[in-house]
Protein backbone atom coordinates (compact mmCIF):
# COMPACT_ATOMS: atom_id res chain seq x y z
CA UNK A 1 0.00 0.00 0.00
CA UNK A 2 2.96 2.22 0.94
CA UNK A 3 4.47 1.95 -2.87
CA UNK A 4 0.99 2.58 -4.22
CA UNK A 5 0.47 5.72 -2.24
CA UNK A 6 4.11 6.97 -3.54
CA UNK A 7 2.99 6.41 -7.61
CA UNK A 8 0.16 8.70 -6.61
CA UNK A 9 2.09 10.90 -4.98
CA UNK A 10 4.77 11.55 -7.16
CA UNK A 11 2.15 11.25 -10.17
CA UNK A 12 0.30 14.73 -8.33
CA UNK A 13 4.00 16.08 -7.72
CA UNK A 14 4.76 16.12 -11.39
CA UNK A 15 1.59 17.19 -12.33
CA UNK A 16 1.83 20.43 -10.27
CA UNK A 17 5.05 21.20 -11.73
CA UNK A 18 4.20 20.39 -15.30
CA UNK A 19 0.96 22.67 -14.61
CA UNK A 20 2.63 25.18 -12.90
CA UNK A 21 5.27 25.22 -16.24
CA UNK A 22 2.42 25.48 -18.51
CA UNK A 23 0.59 28.10 -16.64
CA UNK A 24 3.74 30.44 -17.58
CA UNK A 25 3.24 29.94 -21.18
CA UNK A 26 -0.15 30.47 -20.53
CA UNK A 27 -0.12 34.10 -18.74
CA UNK A 28 2.39 35.43 -20.59
CA UNK A 29 0.32 34.68 -24.05
CA UNK A 30 -2.49 36.35 -22.54
CA UNK A 31 -0.34 39.15 -21.47
CA UNK A 32 0.54 40.19 -25.26
CA UNK A 33 -3.17 39.44 -26.23
CA UNK A 34 -2.24 35.68 -28.27
CA UNK A 35 -5.41 33.91 -28.44
CA UNK A 36 -5.61 30.90 -26.26
CA UNK A 37 -7.82 27.88 -26.80
CA UNK A 38 -7.36 25.96 -23.94
CA UNK A 39 -5.61 25.37 -20.67
CA UNK A 40 -6.30 22.16 -19.78
CA UNK A 41 -4.94 19.72 -16.87
CA UNK A 42 -3.70 16.33 -18.29
CA UNK A 43 -4.18 14.86 -21.25
CA UNK A 44 -6.43 12.13 -23.13
CA UNK A 45 -10.31 12.23 -23.64
CA UNK A 46 -12.01 15.12 -21.12
CA UNK A 47 -13.28 14.70 -17.85
CA UNK A 48 -14.92 18.07 -17.66
CA UNK A 49 -14.52 21.38 -19.21
CA UNK A 50 -15.66 24.51 -18.27
CA UNK A 51 -15.31 27.96 -20.67
CA UNK A 52 -14.42 31.68 -19.61
CA UNK A 53 -13.52 34.71 -21.98
CA UNK A 54 -13.53 31.92 -24.58
CA UNK A 55 -10.90 29.64 -23.33
CA UNK A 56 -12.03 26.21 -22.31
CA UNK A 57 -10.32 24.81 -19.32
CA UNK A 58 -9.87 21.32 -19.42
CA UNK A 59 -9.72 18.26 -16.81
CA UNK A 60 -8.55 14.91 -18.74
CA UNK A 61 -8.08 11.29 -17.85
CA UNK A 62 -4.04 11.43 -17.98
CA UNK A 63 -3.77 13.69 -14.88
CA UNK A 64 0.20 13.96 -15.73
CA UNK A 65 0.74 17.31 -16.53
CA UNK A 66 -1.30 19.45 -18.86
CA UNK A 67 -1.00 21.44 -21.93
CA UNK A 68 -2.07 24.81 -23.54
CA UNK A 69 -2.98 25.37 -26.65
CA UNK A 70 -2.13 28.94 -27.86
CA UNK A 71 -3.19 30.34 -31.31
CA UNK A 72 -0.52 30.01 -33.84
CA UNK A 73 1.95 27.67 -31.92
CA UNK A 74 1.32 24.05 -32.52
CA UNK A 75 2.86 21.98 -29.68
CA UNK A 76 3.05 18.07 -30.23
CA UNK A 77 -0.30 16.46 -30.43
CA UNK A 78 -1.92 18.40 -27.55
CA UNK A 79 -5.73 17.44 -27.65
CA UNK A 80 -8.36 17.24 -30.10
CA UNK A 81 -9.92 20.50 -31.90
CA UNK A 82 -11.59 22.67 -29.60
CA UNK A 83 -14.90 23.65 -29.80
CA UNK A 84 -15.48 27.39 -31.13
CA UNK A 85 -12.19 27.57 -32.42
CA UNK A 86 -13.55 29.26 -35.79
CA UNK A 87 -13.37 32.77 -35.41
CA UNK A 88 -15.79 34.98 -37.01
CA UNK A 89 -13.23 37.99 -36.43
CA UNK A 90 -9.54 37.75 -36.48
CA UNK A 91 -7.25 36.48 -33.66
CA UNK A 92 -4.19 37.66 -32.77
CA UNK A 93 -1.87 34.43 -33.19
CA UNK A 94 1.55 33.48 -32.10
CA UNK A 95 2.81 34.97 -35.28
CA UNK A 96 1.40 38.11 -35.13
CA UNK A 97 3.45 39.58 -32.45
CA UNK A 98 7.61 40.10 -31.81
CA UNK A 99 10.35 37.90 -31.89
CA UNK A 100 11.01 39.22 -28.04
CA UNK A 101 7.75 38.32 -27.34
CA UNK A 102 7.85 34.91 -28.96
CA UNK A 103 10.54 33.81 -26.70
CA UNK A 104 8.96 35.42 -23.48
CA UNK A 105 5.80 33.39 -24.40
CA UNK A 106 8.01 29.94 -24.47
CA UNK A 107 10.75 30.94 -21.85
CA UNK A 108 7.58 31.40 -19.35
CA UNK A 109 7.34 27.84 -18.88
CA UNK A 110 10.98 27.06 -17.62
CA UNK A 111 10.94 30.34 -16.21
CA UNK A 112 8.23 29.67 -14.03
CA UNK A 113 9.59 26.58 -12.65
CA UNK A 114 12.51 28.14 -11.46
CA UNK A 115 10.47 31.20 -9.69
CA UNK A 116 8.10 27.77 -8.00
CA UNK A 117 11.84 26.73 -7.04
CA UNK A 118 12.52 29.49 -5.25
CA UNK A 119 9.21 29.92 -3.82
CA UNK A 120 9.67 25.94 -2.72
CA UNK A 121 13.04 26.92 -1.07
CA UNK A 122 11.29 29.89 1.03
CA UNK A 123 8.59 27.72 2.60
CA UNK A 124 10.83 25.16 3.21
CA UNK A 125 13.36 27.19 5.05
CA UNK A 126 10.84 29.48 6.34
CA UNK A 127 7.88 26.92 7.69
CA UNK A 128 8.93 23.82 7.08
CA UNK A 129 12.82 23.63 8.65
CA UNK A 130 15.72 22.35 6.89
CA UNK A 131 18.95 20.55 9.53
CA UNK A 132 20.65 22.37 11.90
CA UNK A 133 22.57 20.24 13.81
CA UNK A 134 23.16 16.62 14.34
CA UNK A 135 20.80 14.76 16.68
CA UNK A 136 23.21 12.42 18.19
CA UNK A 137 25.70 10.10 17.94
CA UNK A 138 24.24 7.26 17.40
CA UNK A 139 25.03 5.12 14.32
CA UNK A 140 21.18 5.72 12.26
CA UNK A 141 20.35 6.55 9.10
CA UNK A 142 17.98 9.15 8.04
CA UNK A 143 18.30 8.60 4.61
CA UNK A 144 19.93 6.70 1.93
CA UNK A 145 21.12 9.21 -0.64
CA UNK A 146 19.19 8.06 -3.64
CA UNK A 147 21.73 6.83 -6.54
CA UNK A 148 23.89 5.80 -4.21
CA UNK A 149 25.61 2.19 -3.17
CA UNK A 150 23.32 2.25 0.64
CA UNK A 151 20.52 3.06 -1.48
CA UNK A 152 20.44 0.78 -4.13
CA UNK A 153 21.46 -2.09 -1.52
CA UNK A 154 17.88 -1.72 0.38
CA UNK A 155 19.09 0.40 3.31
CA UNK A 156 16.04 2.14 4.88
CA UNK A 157 15.81 5.23 7.27
CA UNK A 158 16.45 4.26 11.03
CA UNK A 159 18.78 0.99 10.38
CA UNK A 160 21.12 0.99 12.60
CA UNK A 161 24.54 0.13 11.69
CA UNK A 162 26.14 -2.63 13.70
CA UNK A 163 29.46 -3.72 11.98
CA UNK A 164 31.52 -2.99 8.87
CA UNK A 165 34.03 -5.90 7.94
CA UNK A 166 33.14 -7.72 11.55
CA UNK A 167 34.47 -4.24 13.17
CA UNK A 168 31.91 -2.68 15.34
CA UNK A 169 30.34 0.70 15.11
CA UNK A 170 29.45 2.08 18.05
CA UNK A 171 29.38 5.97 17.11
CA UNK A 172 28.67 7.69 13.78
CA UNK A 173 32.20 8.67 13.03
CA UNK A 174 33.12 5.01 13.08
CA UNK A 175 31.28 4.78 9.79
CA UNK A 176 33.78 7.33 7.26
CA UNK A 177 36.72 5.95 9.23
CA UNK A 178 35.79 2.40 8.26
CA UNK A 179 34.69 3.15 4.83
CA UNK A 180 37.83 4.76 4.01
CA UNK A 181 39.86 2.00 5.90
CA UNK A 182 39.15 -0.50 3.21
CA UNK A 183 38.77 2.19 0.43
CA UNK A 184 37.10 0.93 -2.60
CA UNK A 185 36.63 -2.92 -1.79
CA UNK A 186 32.74 -4.42 -1.01
CA UNK A 187 32.10 -4.11 2.65
CA UNK A 188 30.12 -6.89 4.56
CA UNK A 189 27.48 -4.19 6.95
CA UNK A 190 25.92 -5.51 9.58
CA UNK A 191 22.32 -3.89 10.06
CA UNK A 192 20.04 -3.60 12.74
CA UNK A 193 16.44 -3.59 11.69
CA UNK A 194 12.87 -3.70 13.69
CA UNK A 195 15.30 -5.78 16.19
CA UNK A 196 16.52 -8.42 13.24
CA UNK A 197 19.98 -8.45 12.00
CA UNK A 198 21.22 -8.81 8.91
CA UNK A 199 24.11 -8.40 6.36
CA UNK A 200 24.77 -6.02 3.18
CA UNK A 201 27.19 -6.13 0.53
CA UNK A 202 28.19 -2.56 -0.22
CA UNK A 203 30.78 -1.41 -2.49
CA UNK A 204 31.57 2.11 -1.95
CA UNK A 205 32.33 4.85 -4.25
CA UNK A 206 34.61 7.51 -4.40
CA UNK A 207 34.16 11.67 -4.64
CA UNK A 208 37.07 13.14 -4.86
CA UNK A 209 37.87 13.50 -1.88
CA UNK A 210 37.26 9.83 0.11
CA UNK A 211 35.20 7.19 -0.06
CA UNK A 212 31.34 6.93 0.86
CA UNK A 213 27.93 4.74 0.65
CA UNK A 214 25.83 7.43 0.60
CA UNK A 215 24.30 7.82 4.06
CA UNK A 216 22.56 10.25 6.37
CA UNK A 217 22.80 10.74 9.95
CA UNK A 218 20.10 12.12 11.90
CA UNK A 219 19.14 15.98 12.51
CA UNK A 220 17.28 18.79 14.14
CA UNK A 221 15.03 20.65 11.72
CA UNK A 222 14.49 24.10 12.60
CA UNK A 223 12.71 26.87 10.93
CA UNK A 224 14.37 29.77 9.52
CA UNK A 225 13.93 33.78 10.38
CA UNK A 226 11.60 35.00 7.02
CA UNK A 227 14.64 37.12 5.81
CA UNK A 228 17.23 34.54 6.15
CA UNK A 229 14.76 32.10 4.71
CA UNK A 230 14.15 34.35 1.46
CA UNK A 231 17.86 35.14 0.87
CA UNK A 232 18.47 31.24 1.40
CA UNK A 233 15.93 31.00 -1.16
CA UNK A 234 17.53 32.61 -3.77
CA UNK A 235 21.42 31.28 -3.33
CA UNK A 236 20.01 27.64 -2.71
CA UNK A 237 18.42 27.79 -5.87
CA UNK A 238 21.66 29.58 -7.54
CA UNK A 239 23.22 26.78 -6.43
CA UNK A 240 21.50 23.86 -7.95
CA UNK A 241 21.09 26.42 -11.10
CA UNK A 242 24.99 25.64 -11.08
CA UNK A 243 24.83 21.78 -10.18
CA UNK A 244 22.10 21.26 -12.55
CA UNK A 245 24.30 22.98 -15.59
CA UNK A 246 27.50 21.00 -14.54
CA UNK A 247 25.72 17.76 -14.45
CA UNK A 248 24.26 18.31 -17.53
CA UNK A 249 28.03 18.82 -18.93
CA UNK A 250 28.97 15.51 -17.46
CA UNK A 251 25.78 13.58 -19.17
CA UNK A 252 26.56 15.42 -22.60
CA UNK A 253 30.61 14.46 -22.42
CA UNK A 254 29.99 11.20 -21.25
CA UNK A 255 31.44 11.52 -18.17
CA UNK A 256 28.30 10.45 -16.28
CA UNK A 257 26.58 7.36 -17.29
CA UNK A 258 24.07 7.99 -14.35
CA UNK A 259 22.91 11.77 -14.44
CA UNK A 260 18.96 10.97 -14.81
CA UNK A 261 16.15 9.53 -12.45
CA UNK A 262 12.90 8.61 -14.33
CA UNK A 263 9.37 8.60 -12.80
CA UNK A 264 10.01 5.03 -11.60
CA UNK A 265 13.15 6.17 -9.41
CA UNK A 266 10.65 8.75 -8.23
CA UNK A 267 8.11 6.26 -6.93
CA UNK A 268 11.41 4.98 -5.25
CA UNK A 269 12.59 8.24 -3.68
CA UNK A 270 8.95 9.10 -2.57
CA UNK A 271 8.13 5.69 -0.88
CA UNK A 272 11.84 6.47 1.49
CA UNK A 273 10.61 9.61 2.07
CA UNK A 274 7.42 8.94 3.81
CA UNK A 275 9.40 7.65 6.49
CA UNK A 276 11.37 11.04 6.70
CA UNK A 277 10.68 14.63 7.29
CA UNK A 278 8.44 16.80 5.22
CA UNK A 279 12.15 18.45 4.16
CA UNK A 280 12.66 15.60 1.83
CA UNK A 281 9.86 15.64 -0.05
CA UNK A 282 10.15 19.13 -0.55
CA UNK A 283 13.45 19.44 -1.34
CA UNK A 284 12.63 16.66 -4.25
CA UNK A 285 10.04 18.81 -5.41
CA UNK A 286 12.34 21.53 -5.73
CA UNK A 287 15.44 19.20 -7.18
CA UNK A 288 12.76 18.50 -10.17
CA UNK A 289 10.95 21.98 -10.95
CA UNK A 290 14.68 23.07 -11.55
CA UNK A 291 15.41 19.84 -13.40
CA UNK A 292 12.30 20.52 -15.53
CA UNK A 293 13.12 24.19 -15.92
CA UNK A 294 16.61 23.79 -17.00
CA UNK A 295 16.19 20.86 -19.06
CA UNK A 296 13.66 22.24 -21.22
CA UNK A 297 15.86 25.41 -21.80
CA UNK A 298 18.40 23.31 -23.24
CA UNK A 299 19.07 25.17 -26.39
CA UNK A 300 18.73 22.17 -28.12
CA UNK A 301 17.36 23.28 -32.16
CA UNK A 302 14.22 20.74 -31.57
CA UNK A 303 10.98 21.82 -30.74
CA UNK A 304 9.89 19.36 -28.60
CA UNK A 305 11.89 21.65 -25.77
CA UNK A 306 11.55 25.13 -25.09
CA UNK A 307 14.89 26.07 -25.64
CA UNK A 308 14.46 24.54 -29.03
CA UNK A 309 11.99 26.41 -30.00
CA UNK A 310 13.64 29.79 -29.06
CA UNK A 311 16.85 28.35 -31.16
CA UNK A 312 14.86 28.31 -34.27
CA UNK A 313 12.96 31.22 -33.86
CA UNK A 314 16.93 32.95 -33.97
CA UNK A 315 17.27 30.89 -36.71
CA UNK A 316 14.53 31.71 -38.58
CA UNK A 317 15.58 35.85 -37.42
CA UNK A 318 19.15 34.76 -39.01
CA UNK A 319 18.39 33.56 -42.18
CA UNK A 320 15.69 35.82 -42.76
CA UNK A 321 13.13 33.36 -43.38
CA UNK A 322 10.41 30.66 -41.67
CA UNK A 323 10.99 27.02 -41.82
CA UNK A 324 8.10 25.65 -43.37
CA UNK A 325 5.47 23.53 -41.35
CA UNK A 326 6.94 20.02 -42.82
CA UNK A 327 10.74 21.00 -41.55
CA UNK A 328 9.38 21.64 -38.39
CA UNK A 329 7.02 18.97 -38.17
CA UNK A 330 10.43 17.06 -39.25
CA UNK A 331 12.49 18.30 -36.49
CA UNK A 332 9.72 18.12 -33.69
CA UNK A 333 9.33 13.69 -34.50
CA UNK A 334 13.20 13.44 -34.44
CA UNK A 335 13.08 15.63 -30.94
CA UNK A 336 10.36 13.53 -30.22
CA UNK A 337 12.00 10.23 -31.22
CA UNK A 338 15.49 11.72 -29.17
CA UNK A 339 13.04 11.98 -25.73
CA UNK A 340 11.36 9.08 -26.56
CA UNK A 341 15.01 7.00 -26.43
CA UNK A 342 15.95 8.71 -23.54
CA UNK A 343 13.09 7.78 -21.55
CA UNK A 344 13.42 3.84 -22.33
CA UNK A 345 17.29 4.65 -21.34
CA UNK A 346 16.03 5.98 -17.87
CA UNK A 347 13.38 3.78 -17.56
CA UNK A 348 15.72 0.96 -17.57
CA UNK A 349 18.07 2.11 -15.92
CA UNK A 350 15.38 2.81 -13.27
CA UNK A 351 13.94 -0.35 -13.43
CA UNK A 352 17.23 -2.31 -13.01
CA UNK A 353 17.62 0.09 -9.49
CA UNK A 354 14.66 -0.82 -8.61
CA UNK A 355 14.97 -4.71 -8.70
CA UNK A 356 18.85 -4.24 -7.19
CA UNK A 357 16.49 -2.45 -4.63
CA UNK A 358 14.11 -4.52 -4.11
CA UNK A 359 16.47 -7.86 -3.97
CA UNK A 360 18.74 -5.90 -1.42
CA UNK A 361 15.80 -4.23 0.35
Amino acid sequence: MSFLNSIWQTVLLLSILVVVHEFGHFIMARLFGVKVYEFSIGFGPLIGKITKNNIQYSFRWFLLGGFVKIAGLDIALEGEEQEGTSETEPVKTFQDISLLQKIAVIAAGPVFNIILTIILVFVTAAFVGVPSRIKDEEPVIEQAIPGTPAFNAGLRPGDRLVEINNEPVKVWSDIPRLVNKYGGETLDVKILRNNEYFNKQITPIYNQESYFIGIERQAVYERMPVGEAFKKAFSYTWELISATVKTFYLIFTGKLKDGFMGPIGMVTVMEQNTQLPLYYTMILAVQISLFLGMFNLLPIPLPLLDGGWIVILLLEKLLRREFTAEQKAAAQMVGLSLVLILGVMIAYSDILRSIQRFFGG
